[in-house]
């Protein structure tokens, strides 16, 4: 690892701080005077200061990106990367093709502090080859969408590089995809993950509810799930440090949410989503004590028609925090 890889991969480990990104334009001084002081501008402009000051500031980030922009971003144009944008200096986020990525992914992390990644799958070998490279550790958050988003799940589940994703986004998955995730031992430090606007059965929910895992946040919103599927889900035992659930527009009924009130396993929940759904203020007021989800702070219940002055019990344990 080079000098500048080294100042890179501090910039991905500690993004809010400005030190790692200011000692990387001091290494670029020497090569790529343009580049170091465009850093230090974007740097420079969240502080405090007088209008015509940042005015001044705008203008000059413009003026460098007009006259070296172009070179700047030649490889991730290369890459057919999707509106790369600079922040802080950086690009910190691509949105590209998986088979792109494996082509190009050298490159691209090489100059940038890449952490964050939207991958638009086709067979997933794309994704594959690319989360067999060492520059994939340096990924930290993921979204895959696409034809292709299972196989490329599966490839990522099996991966000794992607050991740092805490955040995953999984765009039309099905069961494959739950299975591959809570079978992988290559993913420790996951602890956010979407299925949302999926298409799982009640199958995933049985899969999630066998599984020890150590996610804290899980988006089942708009994913398939049923009635029963959500009553399998809340009997689950090894999600513990889940602190929030999403499970809008699923067609659920008081059902769901009954049993969700009944968990002794999702007693770790602090928000709850229940939005667009078909529970009814009884359903609803199955939450109404605090012996269901001891912990639970938020519960959304929107555009469902509730009557506010029926769930007074609920409304007295929550206060501002049910969203009617």
């Amino acid at each position: 690892m080079s000098d500048f890889d080294a100042l890179l991969a501090k910039v991905v480990e500690d993004p809010a701080n400005d030190a790692p990104r200011l000692a990387c334009a001091e290494a670029l001084q020497a090569v790529d005077a343009a580049r170091a002081e465009f850093i230090r501008v974007q740097l420079a402009l969240p502080g405090r200061m007088d209008p015509a000051r940042r005015r001044s500031l705008h203008l000059r980030a413009r003026e460098l990106m007009d006259a070296h922009g172009r070179d700047w971003l030649k490889p991730l144009r290369d890459a057919k990367v999707h509106e790369p944008r600079y922040h802080r200096g950086f690009i910190e986020e691509l949105n590209l093709a998986e088979d792109k990525l494996a082509k190009h992914g050298p490159e691209l992390f090489a100059l940038e502090p890449v952490s964050r990644l939207c991958v638009d799958t086709r067979d997933g070998k794309g994704l594959e080859r690319a989360a067999e490279q060492p520059w994939f550790s340096q990924v930290r958050w993921l979204r895959l969408e696409g034809s292709g988003v299972d196989a490329a799940t599966k490839a990522l589940a099996a991966s000794p590089r992607a050991g740092h994703l805490t955040g995953l986004v999984l765009s039309g998955a099905k069961d494959a995809s739950v299975r591959a995730l809570v079978e992988s031992k290559a993913l420790p430090a996951l602890r956010s993950v979407s299925f949302s606007s999926g298409a799982l059965t009640d199958a995933s929910a049985g899969l999630l509810a066998k599984a020890t895992l150590p996610w804290e946040r899980l988006y089942l919103s708009g994913s398939g799930l049923s009635d029963e599927g959500v009553a399998t889900l809340a009997g689950a035992k090894g999600l513990g440090a889940l602190q929030w659930l999403t499970l809008n527009r699923n067609e659920l009924s008081d059902e769901a949410a009954e049993a969700l009130a009944k968990s002794k396993g999702l007693t770790g929940l602090e928000r709850l989503e229940l939005s667009k759904n078909d529970l009814s203020e009884e359903g609803a007021l199955a939450f109404r004590t605090a012996k269901a989800l001891p912990k639970l702070r938020r519960l959304e219940l929107l555009e469902m028609g509730l009557d506010r002055d029926e769930l007074g019990p609920l409304v007295k344990r929550l206060g501002a925090g049910l969203r009617l």
